[in-house]
């Protein structure tokens, strides 16, 4: 696959799109649906591949899905931890 570009306007711009179409797409979960269907009709529409491809192309993209997802809670988690330590250790203490 090639490299591709995530951006926090990327997301926005499709999330837009998608409740421009149905306004449930408001919701995550209902967006995300519309992504995943929109992955499979995607796939669907590959002339090319055979069902057996198509079903291999599925199972690396929720591979690649899973990986992204994953290392993206690992990021968010480590920013939270380390501004959390930042926290704790902020300041002068001072006794009464």
């Amino acid at each position: 696959m090639s490299s591709i570009q995530l951006s926090e306007e990327l997301l926005l711009d499709i999330q837009k799109t998608l409740v421009s179409h149905d306004p449930n797409a408001q919701e995550m979960g209902v967006a995300i649906q519309y992504l995943a269907a929109i992955s499979g009709l995607l796939v669907a529409n590959f002339k090319s591949h055979d069902i057996e491809q198509k079903k291999h192309l599925l199972q690396q993209l929720y591979g690649f899905a899973e990986h992204v997802m994953s290392d993206n809670t690992k990021r968010e988690e480590e920013a939270a931890s380390s501004s959390a330590s930042n926290d704790d250790a902020f300041g002068i203490w001072k006794p009464e």
